[in-house]
């Protein structure tokens, strides 16, 4: 695993970041890179308020200005080290890691009870069957049979075997979420 880079505020960062305004600006690019407009409707403030924080956070370096050649609009998108601040996204893909593994270990933990219990089942049943052939009265061999039966209830065998389905499915989506995550973010695995 990469570590993260360790995010330095100086005192001009801390002045910038001081405004709720451009906080909150900060939070909406955590979202995705949005012009001056979209931000001004999103945060209810005057266009050119909306700027003028736009210009202290891009002097801060913690966003950049995006202008494409030909083209109207100009896009605002957080830095490297204004996404630092916002989010942290590795430690949240670590969580997402660490929550699948379990639920692979909770599934594999779920399926040996179904495996034990279903092993003790077969049996219970195999001893009522000798139980039954081994007497001629099948009064003496009913209770056997009825023990069995209730010993392990078909329906807390099956419940084991869902939870433990349930369970690698989860942790295969949450592995397979990781992975396409670090991929996006060019980490290698």
């Amino acid at each position: 695993m990469t570590d993260e880079p360790v995010t330095i505020v100086d005192r001009n960062v801390l002045k910038v970041l001081s405004v709720d305004t451009r906080m909150d600006i900060l939070k909406e690019l955590s979202q995705g890179s949005k012009t001056p407009s979209d931000l001004s409707k999103k945060l209810g403030k005057s266009g050119s308020t909306i700027v003028e924080h736009l210009d202290a956070l891009v002097r801060a370096g913690l966003v950049n200005k995006i202008e494409q050649p030909g083209r109207k609009w100009i896009y605002y998108t957080l830095s490297e080290r204004g996404e630092s601040i916002v989010t942290n996204k590795s430690r949240r893909l670590v969580i997402i890691l660490g929550t699948s593994l379990l639920s692979i270990a909770g599934g594999f933990f779920s399926l040996s009870k179904h495996l034990n219990q279903s092993s003790t089942l077969s049996i219970t049943k195999e001893t009522a069957d000798v139980a039954m052939k081994q007497t001629e009265s099948q009064a003496i061999a009913a209770p056997a049979l009825a023990i069995a039966q209730a010993t392990v209830p078909t329906v807390i065998l099956n419940t084991y075997l869902y939870i433990a389905m349930f369970l690698f499915l989860i942790g295969l989506f949450g592995i397979m979420f990781y992975l396409i995550k670090r991929h996006k973010r060019g980490i290698p695995a």
